[in-house]
C-alpha cells in the first residue's frame, strides 16, 4: 500500500518487497533488456531515479530499491544503519533477483553500498556508473584527522553539522541549488523520512555514516577485484558537497574510465539532466556489449 503523500504520476511504479531480518525492504523492478541496478545516497530513496527509470526502462531492466530506513522501506529503530549492514541487505536482495551482468549505478553514500557488491561478486558486475560519490577512506585515509575519519566524507560532516534541525529544513538545505525542483517534489523526500518535524538525529540519514572507516579499509584491500571494470563516470561540478578532487581521486582508481561533467549541475544529476543521463548510461551499456561480443568472436 503506497502513502497517500506519494505523487502516482511522479512515481508509476509497481511496488515490490523483499523480507529480510532487518526489515521489509521495498524495490522497483520495470522493464527488459540489461540490467542497471540503482542504489541511492542519503537521504534519498529509489524516487530519486523515477525520471531515468521512465526512459531507460523502454531497453533495460531498472532495479532500484530503498535502503532500509529510506523512503517506503521499513525503518526499524533497532537496527544499526551502519555502511557494512546496508551492504548486507542489498547483496541480499541481489541474491533474491538472482541478478548477473548488472551495470551498477551509484551515487552518493550509494558508492560504498555498490562497490562493496561488486568486490564479493565481481563476475556479476559488468560496468559501473557513478554519479557525484565519495569514499574518503579508500583513498588517502591515514591523512585524515581522528575525528574525520569518524565521519564519511562531506555529507557525513553536513548531516553531523546539522543534528537539531528538522527533516524539512535539512532536505531544503540540501537541495538549495537545485533551483527549478518544485516544492512538491522536495516533500517527497521529507515525507519518506518519516515525520517531518523529527530531529535529523533521529534518522538513519545521520546514524548510518559513523563508524565506517574499519569498513572502507577493508573495501580497499581488495580493491584490484574492481579496477578494471569499466566505469561511467558523470559528475556535476556545482557540487559543494562533494569537491571536485573526489572526481580525480576516482579517475585514478578506475583502469578504464569514462568521464562525462555536468558544468552546471549540482550533487542532485538525476533531479537536473535525467534524459543526459539515460542517454549516457544506455550507450555506456551498448559499447560495453559491443566490446564484449567482439572480444568472444575474435
Amino acid at each position: 500500500m503506497k502513502p497517500d503523500w506519494l505523487d502516482k504520476k511522479e512515481y508509476p511504479f509497481r511496488s515490490h518487497y523483499l523480507d529480510l531480518e532487518a526489515g521489509r525492504m521495498h524495490y522497483i523492478d520495470e522493464g527488459e533488456g540489461p540490467v542497471v541496478v540503482m542504489i541511492h545516497g542519503t537521504p534519498a530513496w529509489s524516487f530519486m531515479y523515477r525520471n531515468l527509470i521512465k526512459i531507460l526502462r523502454k531497453d533495460h531492466r531498472c532495479i532500484a530499491m530503498d535502503l532500509i530506513g529510506f523512503g517506503l522501506s521499513d525503518k526499524p529503530k533497532d537496527w544499526n544503519y551502519k555502511p557494512r549492514a546496508h551492504a548486507q541487505t542489498f547483496e541480499q536482495l541481489m541474491e533474491h533477483l538472482q541478478l548477473t551482468d548488472i551495470t551498477l549505478l551509484v551515487h552518493d553514500f550509494g558508492a560504498p553500498i555498490g562497490l562493496a557488491y561488486a568486490i564479493k561478486h565481481p563476475e556479476n558486475v559488468r560496468g559501473v556508473v557513478m554519479l557525484n560519490s565519495w569514499t574518503w577512506s579508500l583513498s588517502k585515509h591515514q591523512s585524515f584527522s581522528k575525528a574525520s575519519k569518524y565521519l564519511v566524507g562531506p555529507l557525513g560532516k553536513f548531516l553531523h553539522s546539522k543534528l537539531n534541525v528538522t527533516t524539512h529544513t535539512l532536505i531544503h538545505e540540501l537541495f538549495k541549488d537545485e533551483d527549478d525542483l518544485p516544492e512538491p517534489i522536495k516533500e517527497h523526500y521529507v515525507k519518506a523520512l518519516g515525520n517531518p518535524e523529527e530531529s535529523v538525529r533521529d534518522l538513519a540519514c545521520a546514524r548510518e555514516l559513523v563508524g565506517a572507516s574499519k569498513w572502507y579499509e577493508e573495501l580497499w584491500k581488495e580493491r584490484k577485484k574492481i579496477q578494471g571494470i569499466p566505469t561511467l563516470i558523470l559528475w556535476g561540478e556545482r557540487d559543494k558537497l562533494i569537491k571536485i578532487d573526489a572526481l580525480q581521486r576516482w579517475k585514478k582508481f578506475f583502469h578504464e574510465c569514462y568521464v562525462i561533467p555536468f558544468e552546471s549541475g549540482g550533487h542532485f544529476l538525476q533531479e537536473e539532466n535525467a534524459e543526459e543521463i539515460a542517454s549516457y548510461v544506455s550507450n555506456f551499456i551498448k559499447e560495453e556489449q559491443k566490446k564484449k561480443h567482439e572480444l568472444i568472436h575474435s
